[in-house]
Order: C-alpha cells, then structure tokens, then sequence
C-alpha cells in the first residue's frame, strides 16, 4: 500500500492537468520515473516531475504551478531517476577529499599567479 504523498504524485494517463491558479491545460499522456508528459492541445508536449503534482485523482491532475511558472520547468525528455541510480552516491566525496583537492587547486592557482607576476614585470 502506498502512502497518501505517493498517490497524490502519481497521475493516471489522459487525466486532465490544472494549473495553482485553476488553468486547465493538458492532459498526461506518459509516465517514466518521477516525470510525467503533457499533452498540450495545440502546442508542443512536454515533460513535468512529479514533485509538481499537489494532488491527483482519476478526475484531475493538480500541479503546485502556476499557468505563467510552467515554462521555467517544462523539459524536453524526463530527467534521470535518482532514486534508482547509485550515480549521486558515487560522486559524494569526503570532507578530507574535498579538503584535498581544494588544496591542490589552490596551489596551482597559486603557480599560475606566479608565472602571471613574472610575465607583467
């Protein structure tokens, strides 16, 4: 059984999609992971995270968006899933690694300070 915050973030194909300011829009005509594609009538179809969706039933699909916020998170293809990818796990380094490299950046930056200071005089 899945928690309600789950439901509420899984929408059900050509199920009608609103805007926060009550705009409906589209219709979700595919799933994968944690994104959804739209289908807008009479425009390009695109694709949305589920984080977007504060509600959903078989009726409606509710979005946390604004009609005039949509293109500043529409995608063209849906984002990696996160959830089941070891890839953010692996790219985590450790406070004494970050210290490292930090440091022998800022020795290099350093030398290229030096060779500029030597070039000007």
């Amino acid at each position: 059984m899945s928690t309600p915050t789950q439901e509420a973030r899984e929408p059900m194909i050509d199920t009608p999609v609103v805007t926060l300011d009550g705009v409906k829009f589209g219709y979700v005509r595919e799933l994968h992971g944690g994104y959804f594609k739209l289908d807008v009538p009479m425009a390009k179809d695109y694709w949305l995270s589920t984080s977007y969706i504060s509600g959903s039933t078989p009726d409606q699909v509710s979005l946390t968006l604004r009609k005039d916020e949509l293109d500043e998170h529409r995608l063209s293809a849906p984002g990696p899933d996160i959830e089941d990818s070891n890839s953010t796990q692996d790219s985590i380094i450790s406070a004494a690694e970050a210290l490292s490299q930090r440091e022998k950046m800022e020795r290099e930056l350093e030398l290229q300070n030096e060779k500029l200071r030597a070039g000007n005089v």
